[in-house]
C-alpha cells in the first residue's frame, strides 16, 4: 500500500514563511543495515515526525518508522538495498511521486530517421542475471537440469531468450553476496557459513555451469574480491588476491567447461570502499591471471566493469567510473565493456508516469557519454539494471511489488532507451528471485516482464533507429524503433510504442515509406482475467494479454504462441490505454536496416 503524506513546514532563516513537502509512504517495509544509516535512531511521535526528521537531516532520502518502539532511522539512498516486511513498520523517502502521464491527443505522429543508424546493440542485448545472495534463493533454490524439473524448466525458458538472439543471452553470475563467497576448490576450505560468508562448492558450480549451457547462454563470472567482513566492520583485502580465483577457473577448465565463460567482472559494488584506480588495479592482476589461464587470446574471456553501485536518478556522478576507465587505460589492461548498476526505484504509483520513465535515458546518455570520452573502445553495458532495489521480501506471493503488468512499462522503456542511448547489452535483475525477476520466484512461472522481454529479444534487433513523438503535449506516448531482428525482408524494422494514459484511445500514424504491404501488431495489455499465478488483475495483476489472449504455460510447459495480427501497413494503429505494442513493418524497405546485422556487420 503506497500512499501520500504532505506536511506544512516552518522555517525562519530570513522572517516566518511556509512551504509545502512531502514524503511517499510504503507501508509494512522496514530498512535496515548499518551502512546505510545518517544518523543515531530518534524517538518519533508519528510517522509524519520521521518523515520530518529526514527532511531536516543532511544526507537523509529514506527512513523507517517503527510504530511499535515509536522510532525513527534516516538513512541515505541506498537503503532500499537492505529491506524486509515487517507490519510495524512504515518507511519512505523524501519527495512525492511524480505526476501520471495527461491526457495525450487522439492523434499522434510518430517519425522515425530510416536513412541512418543511431547505434548498434551487440545481437545479446536482452540478457540476465543469477543473483549468487541468499535473499535471492541461490542457496535455497537447485539449478540442477539434470534431475530438477523447475530447474529443467526455468533453463528452458531461459533458453527461449537466447534463441530469439543472433549471439545468444548472457548470464551474469554476480549481485551483494558474491564478494561474501569463498569457492571450495582446490586447497581451499570454506570458513562456517554465516550472514556474511558464504560457500560455492563443486557441485553447486557444475548445476550452474550445467543451467548456463541448457539456457544457451554464456557466463559473465562474477569473481569475489573476499570482501565478506565488509559489513562487519573488517578490513578490506587490498590488492586482491587471485589464488581461490585461479582454483575454480582452472578446475573448469581441467573439466572443459570454460567454453561457457564469456567474460569476468571482479567485485560487485565496490566504489563505497575502493578507488576507481583501486579496482582497476585489481583488474590488472585478472588480466594476468586470464593470459596465464588462456594463453591463446582467441580463447580467453573478457573483462567488463566496475559494476559501481546503482544510479538512480540521472544526476548521478560518473567520477568512478572515469577513474575506473582512465586507470586501466593507463595500466594497458584490456576492457570489452564498462557496466554499472541501476535501479530508479519505480514504484507501482509511478509504474506510467513519464518523468519516472525519462529517467532511464537520462542515466544511459550520461553513462555513454562518461564512456566515450574516456576508453572509447568498450562496449556499454548495464551489468545489473532492476526496478528497484528489491530489499529482501519472502519468496511467496505475499510480496508481488514487480511481478505484474504494470512493471513491463519501466522494462520496455528501459530496454529501447539503453539501446538509443548506445548500450550493447541489458543484464536484467534478475532471472528469478525476490519479487522482481522475469520468473516469479516460488513457481518458476513466467511473469509479464518475461513475456514482455521475449518479444523485445524476438522483434528488435542490432541495428536501432531514432523515433520521435512528434506531438508535444503527448508525453503519455513513447516510441523507439529498431531494425527487424528476423529480418525475414532486408530493410524491414519495427516500432515499440507504449500508451501510459489510462483511459485514453491513440491513433497512431507512422512515416509513409515504412507504409508498404502489411503491418504486424503485437498488442500486450493487463489481462481482464487474472492469471493462475495472482488472482489480480489490470497494472498489479500478474495476467498479461497479447491481442486479447492471455499468455500463460502449456499444460506441459511450454510456452504459449505468441503471433502477431497482421492488417495493411496504411491502417492507422489505435493504442489501447496502458498498452505496449510491437510492429513489424515487414515489407518496408528502409535503407538503414539493409545489409548485414549485428556483428557481422
Amino acid at each position: 500500500k503506497m500512499e501520500l503524506l504532505f506536511l506544512v513546514l516552518l522555517s525562519s532563516t530570513v522572517g516566518t514563511f511556509a512551504y509545502d513537502s512531502n514524503c511517499t509512504l510504503n507501508s509494512g517495509v522496514a530498512y535496515y543495515g548499518q551502512n546505510t544509516v545518517v544518523a543515531p535512531s530518534v524517538k518519533a511521535t508519528s510517522v509524519g515526525a520521521c518523515c520530518s526528521s529526514c527532511l531536516s537531516t543532511k544526507g537523509c532520502s529514506f527512513f523507517s518508522f517503527d510504530s511499535e518502539n515509536m522510532t525513527c532511522s534516516l538513512r541515505n539512498e541506498n537503503a532500499p538495498d537492505q529491506s524486509y516486511m515487517d507490519s510495524h513498520f512504515t518507511s519512505g523517502h523524501v519527495g512525492e511521486l511524480p505526476p501520471g502521464p495527461p491526457l495525450p491527443p487522439s492523434k499522434v505522429t510518430i517519425s522515425v530517421d530510416t536513412n541512418k543508424v543511431l547505434s548498434f546493440t551487440n545481437g545479446r542485448f536482452v540478457s540476465w542475471n543469477i543473483d549468487s545472495s541468499r535473499n535471492r534463493q541461490f542457496f535455497d533454490r537447485s539449478l540442477d537440469v539434470v534431475n530438477n524439473k523447475q530447474a529443467k524448466q526455468i533453463a528452458y525458458q531461459a533458453s527461449l531468450l537466447s534463441d530469439a538472439q543472433e549471439f545468444g543471452s548472457i548470464l551474469r553470475f554476480g549481485g551483494s553476496g558474491n564478494d561474501w563467497l569463498t569457492y571450495e576448490f582446490g586447497e581451499t576450505k570454506c570458513p562456517p557459513q554465516s550472514e556474511l560468508h558464504e560457500c560455492l562448492n563443486k557441485t553447486q558450480w557444475t548445476h550452474l555451469l550445467n543451467f548456463t549451457r541448457a539456457a544457451k547462454a554464456q557466463m559473465v563470472f562474477g569473481l569475489s574480491m573476499n570482501t565478506g567482513a565488509d559489513l562487519g566492520g573488517g578490513e578490506f583485502p587490498y590488492p586482491w588476491d587471485p589464488s581461490n580465483a585461479r582454483e575454480i577457473l582452472q578446475w573448469t577448465i581441467d573439466n572443459k567447461q570454460d567454453d561457457l565463460i564469456f567474460g569476468f567482472e571482479l567485485g560487485n559494488e565496490q566504489n563505497s570502499k575502493y578507488s576507481g584506480s583501486q579496482i582497476a588495479h585489481n583488474f590488472a592482476i585478472l588480466y594476468n591471471l586470464t593470459v596465464e589461464l588462456w594463453p591463446d587470446a582467441n580463447g580467453r574471456p573478457v573483462l567488463v566493469g566496475p559494476d559501481p553501485h546503482s544510479y538512480h536518478t540521472g544526476k548521478d556522478s560518473t567520477s568512478f567510473i572515469a577513474d575506473f576507465l582512465d586507470a586501466m587505460k593507463g595500466n594497458n589492461t584490456p576492457l570489452f565493456a564498462a557496466t554499472h548498476h541501476e535501479y530508479t526505484e519505480i514504484q507501482s504509483p509511478s509504474f506510467t508516469s513519464p518523468d519516472s520513465l525519462n529517467v532511464n535515458g537520462a542515466i544511459a546518455k550520461h553513462v555513454n557519454d562518461t564512456v566515450k570520452s574516456h576508453y572509447p573502445q568498450a562496449q556499454v553495458w548495464g551489468g545489473e539494471i532492476g526496478p528497484h532495489n528489491g530489499g529482501s521480501p519472502p519468496c511467496d506471493h505475499t510480496s508481488m511489488r514487480w511481478s505484474n503488468f504494470g512493471d513491463s512499462f519501466w522494462y520496455m522503456d528501459a530496454l529501447g532507451s539503453k539501446a538509443a542511448n548506445g548500450y550493447s547489452t541489458f543484464c536484467r535483475q534478475d532471472l528469478i528471485g525476490a519479487d522482481y525477476g522475469l520468473l516469479d520466484c516460488s513457481t518458476g512461472a513466467p511473469l509479464p516482464d518475461y513475456y514482455s522481454g521475449l518479444l523485445y529479444a524476438r522483434l528488435m534487433g542490432a541495428r536501432v533507429l531514432k523515433a520521435v513523438v512528434e506531438q508535444e503535449n503527448a508525453t503519455a506516448i513513447r516510441a523507439y524503433s529498431q531494425c527487424y531482428q528476423q529480418g525475414f525482408n532486408n530493410g524491414s524494422l519495427v516500432t515499440l510504442v507504449m500508451n501510459l494514459h489510462a483511459t485514453a484511445h491513440v491513433d497512431i500514424t507512422f512515416p509513409e515509406n515504412i507504409q508498404i504491404g502489411s503491418r504486424t501488431d503485437y498488442v500486450l495489455q493487463p489481462s481482464a482475467v487474472p492469471s493462475p499465478l495472482f488472482n489480480g488483475t489490470g497494472l498489479l495483476g500478474t495476467g498479461i494479454a497479447l491481442n486479447g489472449h492471455l499468455l500463460e504455460l502449456t499444460s506441459d510447459g511450454f510456452l504459449p504462441v505468441m503471433d502477431g495480427v497482421r492488417s495493411p501497413a496504411k491502417e492507422p494503429l489505435t493504442l489501447p490505454p496502458e498498452s505496449i505494442v510491437f510492429s513489424v513493418f515487414g515489407d518496408a524497405s528502409v535503407p538503414a536496416c539493409f545489409g548485414c546485422t549485428g556483428q557481422k556487420c
